[in-house]
């Protein structure tokens, strides 16, 4: 290496909860967090057992890719072996149920609400990856305060309250 280390993120092997849906460690890119000037916030999941991705409706002010696939990339096609469930839309009031039964990739437009995401049956472990043009993730999620109006607020990553630790927490 040399004056272009810079560019450059090695990933550290970060372990996952025990008893989650995650293998024991798993890589993650945290966009401007790992590499400086970063635009892109992009974790790599592989996803052993079924469960609830994503609990919450919510959207970006930036675009997003959600990829699914089998996780043996040398046959994604034939290692898919799985039924998720998510909701995508413009009004978080009328989203459409959307069902994936085989390898797919969703543009999630800027501003569209989605989640929630679960994965409902796993035969084979499965490979997502959701790309966010941001450098630090967050979401606009919306709640109700006690008059029943919507009030909306922003989760993002290094907040407490969201649940993602900083890079300098996990001691990247």
């Amino acid at each position: 290496m040399g004056e272009y280390d810079w560019l450059f993120y090695k990933f550290p092997q970060l372990k996952t909860p025990e008893g989650s849906m995650l293998p024991p460690v798993e890589a993650f890119f945290r966009g401007d967090s790992c590499i400086p000037g970063s635009g892109i916030y992009a974790p790599y999941r592989a996803y052993m057992k079924p469960g609830v991705v994503c609990s919450e409706a919510h959207f970006h002010r930036d675009e997003q890719y959600l990829a699914f696939v089998g996780h043996d990339l040398r046959d994604a096609f034939e290692s898919f072996d799985a039924e998720i469930e998510l909701y995508l839309g413009e009004d978080p009031d009328d989203m459409e149920k959307i069902v994936i039964t085989k390898p797919t990739m969703i543009r999630v437009p800027r501003y569209f609400w989605h989640g929630p995401i679960e994965i409902k049956r796993l035969g084979k472990p499965l490979f997502f990856q959701p790309v966010l043009f941001n450098g630090r993730y967050y979401a606009v999620r919306r709640r109700f305060d006690k008059e029943g109006r919507p009030v909306y607020d922003t989760a993002c990553e290094g907040f407490e309250e969201f649940g993602i630790p900083t890079p300098a927490e996990i001691g990247v």
